[in-house]
Order: C-alpha cells, then structure tokens, then sequence
C-alpha cells in the first residue's frame, strides 16, 4: 500500500512539474524586429564585432571554405542561433509540450522536456535539437546537436556548429504582452575564445511574415 501511494505521488509530481506555464499561450504569435528604420542596433554592432575579435583559427579556417561555397545549402538553410547575428521576424505557436518558431522560411521545434535528448536515428543538422523550460517567467531555450553552418551571412559569415556548440535563448514578454526580448548566448569553443551574448527586441504583429528561407533540405 505504501509503495502504491509513493508510485501515486511521483507521477503527481512528475504531471504537475509538466503543467504548461501561463505565458507559454501568450508567447503565441507573430513577431517583428523593434527597429522601425531597419539598421543595425548598437549592441548588434558590438556583438559582430566582439565575435570578430574572438574568433580563433579553426573559425577563420572554416569561414574562407563557408565563403567559397555560397551557393550551396549551407548558406540557404539558416541555422538556429541566426537570429544572434541575422535579427529577424518570427511566429512561435504554442502546441503545449512543443513549441514551433518560425525564422527565416523554417520552422525548429521545440521540446518543452528540458531532459530530452535526441533518438539514436538523430543526425545533426542547422536546426539542432531545441528543448525548452521555464525558469519564473522567462522562457529559456537550448539547442546542440548541430551540423556547421553560420549565424551571420555575408563577406565576413561567422562560423557555428561544431560538437561543442550550444545556443541559449532566454524569452522574456512585457507586462502587456505586446512586447518580448530576446538574450542570447552562444558558446562554440573550438571557434572563438569566449561566449558570445547579444540580445534583440521585438514587438507583436498581426500582419504576415516575410519568408526569407530559401532553404533546399525540409
């Protein structure tokens, strides 16, 4: 009888550390980059240029081979972390134990078991494996498992993705829901000396999303 009552309590327990968290409905939506004429906040400024004075040799090495195949999927198929260096328009849609954000034509999923690690069938890819949690009311968001790729385009890409990767998003909405902000970190050590953090807001929309993916893999 008492094992059978102490069974009962863990998986009590175990439901109620799964119940969705309030904000987690009112994450739902579309989202736009606060910036009203388009150009590059300050701390995004000083992110690309920390990340440039920190990027080590086997990054350099992989950025001149990244450069000169740019017409392949790895410059199409953005990777998660591309928000960091690439700020763009997003959805998330609220599914309960997953949640969906929508950036640059694809779509990540995210596992809200913060313990879930990938099947054995698993291969990595720019997307990554997202689980999420939260923490008070701000959600946070990990994503490993990569294949390499870049978190910021152009003549000067930075490279991300080996083993070692991690991203961490932190979510944090406003008072009136109408807002949220974004911190992120990132921590790739075979490709730069330290963690890199920059942090971008968005408002709430209710008009379309530009689709910017142009994405040849699923």
């Amino acid at each position: 009888m008492c094992l059978w009552l102490g069974l009962v309590a863990i998986v009590s327990a175990s439901a109620l550390a799964q119940d969705q968290h309030p904000f987690q409905a009112r994450l739902a939506g579309q989202w736009k980059v606060s910036t009203v004429d388009g150009t590059e906040s300050t701390e995004l400024l000083q992110f690309l240029a920390l990340a440039e004075t920190n990027m080590m040799g086997a990054g350099e090495n992989f950025r001149e081979t990244y450069a000169s195949n740019g017409d392949n999927a790895l410059s199409t198929c953005r990777m998660a972390g591309a928000q960091a260096g690439d700020p763009t328009d997003f959805s998330i849609i609220d599914r309960g134990d997953v949640i969906d954000l929508t950036a640059f034509g694809r779509t990540r999923r995210v596992s809200m078991d913060f313990d879930l690690e990938p099947p054995d069938a698993y291969v990595p890819n720019e997307l990554g494996w997202s689980v999420g949690r939260w923490v008070g009311d701000m959600l946070v968001i990990r994503t490993r498992h990569f294949s390499e790729g870049a978190i910021r385009l152009g003549e000067q890409p930075l490279p991300f993705g080996t083993p070692l990767a991690q991203v961490v998003e932190r979510y944090t909405l406003s008072e009136d829901g109408n807002r949220l902000f974004l911190a992120i970190n990132l921590n790739d050590p075979e490709y730069y000396l330290f963690s890199l953090r920059v942090r971008h807001e968005y408002v709430r929309t209710e008009g379309g999303l530009f689709s910017t993916g142009g994405c040849a893999r699923g």
